[in-house]
């Protein structure tokens, strides 16, 4: 057994699974919405107010870990980018007793491939697979085969996050062109899959299906089409805030950012010229546990 912990921009989750012979079996899975990365975008610091919510979500996860279990704990595009990351770190160091391990953009895209692929495995996808992870701060896709051989990739800084705090229109009109050169470094390599993991793919892939209640199980394998998923981001666009929150599938915190996520996932699936995609809860936790069973 071992648990995982990702600080990321707009969320900290949690994941406590048994790993075995190439499975994860999950046992716990939390997430709490606490937007570490308010304001790092323009000041590139972390917000005192913001990591105390994200000290608190902490500690309230971390006691949901069996006793004795190895624990890791990663840190993303918030804390990489922040001057003060170091100093959240030794915070973190302080309040849990866990190390903060902060992952480049390319480490973090590595990580979320093969957490895609792995859970999909039983799909037998065709190669080349390319994995598209989209966050509160930035977005990586990534390359490689569906047995875990990494091709390459890389990150933008094009986060749900930053345009919300940048004041963007949530239309597709958002200037998004950060994304194209991390998506032409994929094309190189000819994929001929599409995998979409995170918050933004699954929330997208279970308001798709109409799910009354969200589950890992019922987006895990999901297969939707470009089309499908403008016609949701339309529905979104049309919905206030309140009217958001009322949607049974999509996570308290996350009705604010999801028009934008959806936006950046559009915009990569148009830049890849795939016009269907698979959608995944296997993401950056899974490819952590995988690396540290290998």
């Amino acid at each position: 057994m071992r648990a995982v912990l990702d600080v990321g921009t707009n969320s900290v989750r949690l994941l406590v699974a048994k790993v075995s012979q190439g499975k994860v079996e999950p046992l716990t899975r939390e997430v709490k919405v606490t937007r570490l990365g308010q304001g790092v975008d323009e000041r590139r610091r972390l917000d005192p107010v913001a990591m105390g919510r994200t000290l608190a979500a902490l500690s309230e996860l971390t006691a949901l870990i069996p006793k004795g279990a190895p624990t890791s704990i990663m840190g993303t595009s918030a804390v990489r980018d922040a001057q003060n990351g170091k100093e959240f770190a030794e915070l973190v160091k302080m309040e849990t007793g866990l190390s903060l391990q902060i992952l480049s953009g390319l480490e973090e895209a590595e990580l979320s491939f093969k957490g895609a692929v792995f859970s999909l495995q039983d799909l037998h996808l065709p190669d080349p697979v390319t994995v598209v992870d989209i966050g509160g701060g930035s977005t990586e896709v990534y390359t490689g085969t569906r047995g875990g051989t990494l091709l390459g990739g890389g990150s933008a800084q094009v986060g749900a996050v930053r345009l919300l705090e940048k004041g963007e229109s949530s239309d597709l009109s958002i200037d998004l062109s950060l994304l194209e050169p991390v998506v032409q470094e994929n094309l190189k390599f000819s994929p001929k899959t599409l995998v979409a993991v995170g918050g933004t793919a699954t929330s997208l892939a279970a308001m798709i299906q109409d799910l009354q209640e969200y589950s890992d199980e019922k987006v895990t394998g999901f297969f939707c089409s470009l089309e499908e998923l403008k016609k949701c981001y339309r529905k979104l666009g049309r919905l206030s805030l309140e009217e958001r929150r009322h949607i049974p599938s999509l996570q308290a915190g996350r009705e604010d950012v999801i028009v934008y996520g959806a936006a950046i996932l559009i915009r990569v699936v148009e830049l890849m010229g795939i016009s269907q995609f698979y959608t995944s809860s296997g993401d950056l936790l899974y490819g952590w546990l995988w690396r540290q069973d290998s």
